[in-house]
């Protein structure tokens, strides 16, 4: 038993003279900066992902965005495309402007994750921009872009999670 004791405290006595004289410390504080650097560059990285998605200010961009994700896949039938063009004629009034939005939209649709990601990002733009017929229309035309492929369950639930992300209860 004594020499389990000896063998104890002085594997003690070392791991002290190292934290305290060798740099134990330095090496605990160099291994959590580099904990903080790395969840610096992580969150840095997903600004940076989200960056186009994040630079939408025009609620009309925003929503045909959201109806070109909320295809399957995410690539849209020629059918959804023109749905989509009559939408933002139609309803946007962009009739001189369809051609070089629905390019923009496109571009930053490809950059994001899912049609999920988009809805949060740009849900605090449409409360502060849309009046509530306004989202709730817009959540009409999403539907109606998805209802044209035939809607999956995935789509189904994507939706109502826009629906709650504009600020309406979930339906049940």
């Amino acid at each position: 038993m004594p020499i389990v004791a000896v063998i104890v405290l002085s594997a003690a006595f070392w791991v002290a003279y190292w934290f305290i004289r060798m740099g134990g410390v330095d090496h605990f504080r160099e291994r959590s900066a580099l904990r903080q650097e790395e969840a610096r560059k992580a969150r840095a990285r997903e600004i940076g992902r989200t960056a186009c998605l994040r630079a939408v200010d025009d609620p009309r961009d925003a929503a045909t965005i959201l109806m070109l994700l909320v295809t399957r896949g995410g690539d849209p039938t020629p059918e959804q495309l023109a749905a989509i063009e009559q939408t933002m004629v139609e309803t946007f009034g962009l009739q001189a402007e369809v051609v070089e939005r629905m390019t923009q939209a496109r571009f930053i649709a490809s950059s994001a994750e899912s049609f999920e990601q988009a809805a949060t990002i740009f849900a605090d733009l449409f409360k502060e921009r849309l009046t509530t017929g306004e989202r709730l229309e817009l959540v009409h035309m999403v539907r109606e872009i998805a209802r044209l492929d035939g809607t999956s369950p995935a789509q189904t639930e994507a939706i109502e999670r826009l629906e709650q992300n504009v600020g309406f209860p979930p339906v049940r």
